[in-house]
């Protein structure tokens, strides 16, 4: 069994499971647990009939804690419980998504099926008080193979190829999901999917890409003056950040790097807003062997601009695009050993030889990336869930390339 899992005793009780196994202190999964008789109690109201067997919880994550459920006839499920500062919204809009996906994907990799969720449950029961967990949850019918970071060191240069080869046909069938708006999946009254507001802040949909980034920023301003105290380092460049705020909303900052280079102008630029998984990572595929037979993990997936995949995903084969401002995100980039870049290379060729599609970044839309990370650097969100007074040294210096990086990144943008 994987380092990273473990095994729920049947008998152990909440007291135990949370001074032994779930011990966070702080994030989204303070307090989100599930225990062996709970799980049970999830089967038979989804899922009459069934017996658990064994219930396993994956240590791996930020956001969730994820079990799979074996029970006495062979059967398998993965329940996930989302964190606590979620709710229905980003259940409805993973179904949706995967609806999507699945019609993308349908002849090249599967997609995880609901079994149940817990906005299907709070229909029955109808007080919160009498739900099973005080948690959201999906109950997902468990997908073939294994993560693909698990095999990944394991695997020959030809063979990473040949899994690298399958990542870019997956990546350029999502894109093709092309959409008209930005922002989360919301169920339509039709029953359809459609676009609607940020899962998040709530804002949107947004009809444009400066509308959408100028929301954002504003958003994250918001966060450092609700802090002040906390934030003390990018707080002096709030006027700053307003000025760029302006420039986005009119316009200016597109028509400005729009109209700059010459190799900028020659690239192809593909649907400026389509599908985006959120985190296209090798955790959230499967294998066996080669050959990836499913995708999972569509909770933050949505009609986005197309720099956000490239910004959020791809760290596994260094196809991510870093800030160009932060040092130690860089000196990742300048590590790599000699079959990391050929990979990387490889994975870029095929992108743009075969699907017409460019990595984000460096002479193809940079400003578009150095705003997606100057972003998180207003108020950055892993600092947001402690008071200051009782950060680490790793954290306080933390803030301080985030501060470092923001203000070279205003730079550049002019503000």
């Amino acid at each position: 069994m994987p380092t990273d899992t473990i095994i729920i005793p049947p008998t152990a009780d909440e007291a135990t499971l949370v001074s032994k196994i779930y011990t966070e202190d702080q994030g989204p999964r303070k307090g989100i647990y599930l225990t062996f008789a709970n799980a049970q109690r999830l089967l038979n109201f989804h899922i009459p009939g069934k017996q658990l067997k064994e219930l396993s919880y994956f240590k791996r994550g930020y956001n969730n804690r994820v079990y799979l459920a074996r029970c006495t006839d062979a059967t398998e499920y993965v329940i996930r419980l989302g964190g606590r500062f979620w709710d229905h919204k980003k259940i409805t809009n993973e179904a949706m998504a995967l609806e999507m996906a699945r019609s993308a994907l349908d002849d090249i990799a599967q997609v995880p099926a609901f079994i149940g969720t817990s906005i299907q449950e709070s229909k029955i029961h109808l007080d919160e008080s009498s739900r099973i967990i005080p948690h959201d949850y999906i109950i997902m019918d468990r997908l073939p193979g294994v993560p693909l970071d698990s095999v990944w060191e394991d695997l020959s240069q030809d063979e990473k190829k040949k899994v690298v080869d399958q990542v870019s046909e997956i990546f350029s069938r999502l894109r093709s999901i092309n959409l008209k708006a930005i922002g989360n999946f919301v169920e339509a009254p039709s029953g359809e999917a459609t676009v609607g507001p940020l899962m998040e802040s709530g804002g949107g949909p947004f009809s444009s890409w400066g509308e959408f980034v100028a929301g954002n920023i504003k958003q994250e301003t918001t966060y450092m003056l609700q802090s002040k105290d906390r934030f003390i380092e990018t707080l002096p460049y709030l006027p700053r950040i307003e000025a760029l705020v302006e420039k986005v909303k009119t316009g200016e900052l597109e028509k400005r790097f729009g109209e700059k280079g010459t190799l900028l102008k020659r690239a192809k630029v593909d649907n400026p807003i389509s599908f985006l998984h959120g985190d296209f990572e090798a955790r959230n595929m499967l294998v066996i062997g080669t050959k990836i037979t499913g995708l999972h993990d569509f909770e933050f997936a949505g009609g986005f601009p197309s720099e956000q995949e490239w910004c959020a995903g791809f760290e596994w084969l260094f196809a991510r695009s870093e800030d160009p401002y932060d040092e130690g995100e860089q000196n990742k980039l300048q590590q790599m050993t000699s079959d990391q870049k050929e990979l990387l290379e490889y994975f870029l060729r095929i992108l743009k030889e075969r699907y017409g599609i460019l990595q984000y970044g460096k002479d193809n839309q940079e400003y578009k990336v150095v705003l997606y990370h100057l972003q998180a650097n207003i108020a950055p969100w892993w600092l947001r869930d402690l008071p200051r007074d009782s950060w680490t040294e790793k954290q306080i210096k933390s803030m301080k390339t985030a501060a470092d990086s923001l203000d070279k990144a205003l730079s550049f943008l002019g503000c």
